[in-house]
């Protein structure tokens, strides 16, 4: 993500995955320090979001990735 994304990636693609049915979708924010995970798209919108500020584990452990995302060493900028 870049500053000059930001709107694009919060707004338009973010619709566009849940439109899809994209089952998770990970913004991942170095100028605010944080991870937004969305998942569950259902009539062009994800059902749950989830905001944690790096230094947070992001748990996909739930979804199909089955993985956990270590964010201690994320880049603020």
């Amino acid at each position: 993500m870049s500053k000059d994304t930001a709107a694009n990636d919060y707004g338009p693609k973010k619709l566009t995955y849940a439109v899809a049915e994209v089952p998770v979708h990970l913004i991942v924010d170095p100028y605010q320090g944080k991870c937004r995970l969305h998942s569950q798209p259902k009539e062009g919108e994800y059902v749950n979001e989830l905001s944690l500020t790096f230094g947070a584990d992001v748990d996909m452990t739930t979804t199909h990735l089955g993985l956990v995302l270590k964010t201690d060493g994320f880049p603020r900028d």
